[in-house]
C-alpha cells in the first residue's frame, strides 16, 4: 500500500472564492472603525458605516481606533502592508520600554482619545482584535465560513473536479495525508462528495466527549475534542490551526484540550462536564475564550509549533508522513515558511519519491524551490489537475 502526502496553501482556495493574500492585506487597511464594533465579551462584530456602535461607550471603542491607527502607522513606517508581518511587528515590540517610538504613538493615543490603557493592554486588545478581523474577512465567495452539511455528488465538483479525482485515485492507492496551512474549514466540506465518501478523519472525535456548546435557550450541544486520532483513507491535519477550532482552558490549569465548534454555538458558551463529586456532574465553563487559535506571523507563527495540547502533535504527524509517502504534492502553497520547508527536506525522500508543486502562476520562490527538491511544477489550478500530472 502506498502513502500520499499533500501541502495545501491559500491558493487551494481561491477558487471557491476565498481571498487572496493581497485581497485581504487590502481589506484590513480599507478598514475604518465605523466598519466594526467590540461586543462587551471580546467578539468582534461587523457592521455598515452608519450603524451604531452597541459598545460605544466602553474603552474597546476606543480600542477599535487604536488598531486602524496602529496599521496607518505601519504603512506609513514601512511603505506597505503584508498582514502577516504586521503581526510579527505588533507582536515584537517591547511595550515597557519608555521613549522609544511606539511608546509616543501610544501617549498620543491615550492623550487625543482619553484612555488609560497602558502600552501591554493596547498591544494585548491589537491581538485580540486584529485576529477575529482576519476570521471575519476570511470567507468564500458567497460570505460563507461554516457550511451546511451536503453531499456533493460526481461527475463535477466546480472548481475542485481535478483535485477530487486525483484524491479518489490516491486513496485508492493506501493512507491519504491532507496537510494544510489554512485556516478555513471548506476541505472539511469535502469529505461528504462521491469522491471521499466520508472515509475521513481529522483528529478529534465528537463520540464519548465531555466538551458542550451552548445556543439560544440554554441548550448544549456535545462538541468534538481533539484526539490526534486517525483512522480513515484521508487523513486531515489543520497545521495552523482552523477558525472552528478552540483551546478549552480549565481555571487554575490552563488549556485542557482544542475542541470544535458548530455553526451558532456561542463562543464564550463552551463547557466541559465534569464530577461534582456528589455521584453526579456539573458543567465548567471556559470563559476565557471569543476567537479561534490559529497561526499567523512570518515568524511568530514559527515559534508557536512546538506548543503542546494540539501544535506539536499535528506537526509530529506532518514529519512522520513525509516520512511515510511515496509522493508529495503541493498545491497552492508559496514555498516561503522556511520550517515547513525544513521538515520536508528533513522528512521526505526527494531524492527517491516525486515532488509535485501545483500552482498556475508560479513565482521565483516557487521555481527555487522546485530546483532544490527536484520537483515538477503543473501549471494548473485544482480544477483541471489530472492524475498523470503527479505521477
Amino acid at each position: 500500500m502506498k502513502e500520499t502526502s499533500i501541502l495545501l496553501g491559500a491558493g487551494f482556495s481561491v477558487n471557491k472564492g476565498y481571498p487572496t493574500a493581497n485581497q485581504l492585506n487590502n481589506k484590513l487597511t480599507e478598514l475604518t472603525p465605523e466598519d466594526f464594533w467590540v461586543a462587551s465579551e471580546g467578539t468582534v462584530l461587523l457592521k455598515e458605516k452608519n450603524e451604531k456602535d452597541l459598545n460605544w461607550f466602553s474603552s474597546d471603542s476606543k480600542h477599535k481606533i487604536f488598531v486602524v491607527n496602529l496599521i496607518k502607522y505601519y504603512r506609513e513606517k514601512t511603505g506597505g502592508f503584508n498582514y502577516e508581518e504586521f503581526f510579527d511587528f505588533y507582536n515584537n515590540i517591547k511595550p515597557e520600554e519608555k521613549g522609544t517610538e511606539f511608546d509616543n504613538f501610544c501617549e498620543d493615543f491615550r492623550k487625543e482619545y482619553h484612555i488609560n490603557t497602558n502600552n501591554l493592554n493596547l498591544i494585548s486588545r491589537t491581538n485580540n482584535i486584529f485576529n477575529q478581523l482576519i476570521s471575519k474577512f476570511i470567507v468564500d465567495g458567497d460570505g460563507n465560513k461554516f457550511y451546511e452539511s451536503i453531499h456533493y455528488s460526481k461527475p463535477i465538483y466546480p472548481g475542485y473536479t481535478g483535485i477530487l479525482n486525483c484524491l479518489e485515485n490516491w486513496g485508492k492507492e493506501g493512507n491519504t495525508h491532507i496537510h494544510t496551512l489554512n485556516h478555513d474549514i471548506f476541505f472539511e466540506t469535502l469529505s461528504s462528495s462521491d469522491w471521499i465518501q466520508g472515509k475521513f478523519s481529522d483528529g478529534f472525535e465528537e463520540l464519548g466527549s465531555k466538551y458542550y456548546g451552548g445556543i439560544k435557550g440554554n441548550v448544549k450541544v456535545r462538541l468534538s475534542y481533539f484526539t490526534n486520532v486517525y483512522t480513515e483513507t484521508f487523513r486531515l491535519y489543520k497545521l495552523h490551526g482552523s477558525f472552528d477550532q478552540f483551546p478549552f482552558h480549565l481555571q487554575d490549569s490552563g488549556i485542557d484540550t482544542y475542541v470544535k465548534i458548530k455553526l451558532g454555538i456561542g463562543t464564550t458558551e463552551l463547557y466541559k462536564e465534569v464530577d461534582n463529586g456528589q455521584g453526579g456532574y456539573k458543567y465548567v465553563n471556559d470563559w476565557v475564550n471569543y476567537h479561534p487559535d490559529f497561526l499567523s506571523g512570518t515568524t511568530s507563527k514559527i515559534l508557536r509549533y512546538g506548543e503542546p495540547y494540539y501544535y506539536d502533535k499535528v506537526f509530529a504527524n506532518f514529519k512522520k508522513n513525509l516520512t511515510l509517502s511515496n509522493k508529495l504534492i503541493i498545491v497552492g502553497y508559496g514555498c516561503g515558511d522556511s520550517e515547513i520547508n525544513k521538515m520536508i527536506e528533513n522528512n521526505f525522500d526527494f531524492k527517491k519519491y516525486p515532488v509535485v508543486i501545483v500552482d498556475p502562476y508560479p513565482t521565483e520562490q516557487i521555481e527555487l524551490f522546485a530546483k532544490k527538491f527536484n520537483a515538477k511544477i503543473i501549471e494548473k489550478t485544482p480544477s483541471n489537475l489530472e492524475i498523470k500530472d503527479c505521477e
